[in-house]
């Protein structure tokens, strides 16, 4: 796997535009905040979560039905793990962003509270991986029937289709939300236990990393662009949260 450090957005750009001319545009980018955070998804990080996932995913759509005006299909499983995602439960899915800066955002956004540790952007062909994964070389909606039947364990023991045990998908956000339209979201479903940085090679996954020393800067250029809280939350919240920052009080 190919790693790069880069300390200024020109050496960001430079080496994302020289992925660009071997890839096209077809590339996502995930922000980590410590740069030696593997690509695992939040629910196979301890072998309990694994074992409570269709527990955790079932209580969810029990209580979440009863307060939600429109809530998603009984089932429509991407929409609940979208869903879940979205407010911090755990799930198979990891976040990307069609965005490098975006992604730079997300790794270096906290470094008040981690300024001594590197943060990490991973790069990722995803039209690659699914290749390699025997999905052809395209991006799939997250609402294909292909990604109901990787997100289907989550919710129930069985497999409808054996073609997809132990695989790894990127797909295509198509939720209605602002939040991933203005992220640029898209996401990798993990029907399987192993690593992505394990299972692509230097072709398909890329890391860049951004020394600690630097991330306030990559945070206070960002804002010149127009990346804030509020660009990436655009909510009250942190609409807010921008103001107070714009003008120091």
């Amino acid at each position: 796997m190919i790693t790069a450090e880069v300390g200024t957005i020109d050496e960001l750009l430079q080496f994302v535009n020289g992925l660009y001319q071997k890839h096209g545009l077809r590339l996502w980018y995930r922000g980590e905040e410590n740069a030696n955070l593997t690509l695992v998804p939040s629910i196979q990080r301890s072998k309990k979560r694994i074992d409570s996932e269709r527990y955790i995913t079932n209580d969810f759509y029990i209580r979440a039905r009863q307060i939600l005006n429109n809530p998603p299909a009984k089932h429509n499983y991407a929409g609940w793990v979208s869903l879940m995602q979205h407010y911090g439960m755990p799930t198979r899915m990891l976040d990307w962003s069609q965005s490098p800066l975006v992604a730079v955002f997300f790794a270096a956004e906290t470094y008040k509270e981690g300024p001594e540790t590197d943060a990490g952007v991973w790069v990722l062909a995803p039209g690659l991986l699914n290749e390699s994964e025997g999905f052809g070389n395209c991006i799939y909606p997250i609402d294909a029937d292909t990604t109901q039947e990787m997100l289907l364990p989550a919710f129930k023991h069985s497999h409808h289709n054996p073609d997809v045990r132990d695989k790894i998908l990127a797909c295509s956000s198509t939720e209605r939300d602002l939040r991933m339209y203005a992220q640029q979201s898209n996401f990798t479903v993990h029907n399987s236990l192993r690593r992505l940085e394990d299972i692509c090679d230097e072709n398909m996954l890329y890391k860049i990393i951004i020394p600690a020393g630097r991330k306030q800067y990559f945070i206070d250029s960002l804002r010149v662009f127009g990346i804030t809280e509020g660009s990436i939350y655009p909510d009250l919240d942190h609409i807010s949260s921008d103001l107070i920052d714009s003008y120091g009080i």
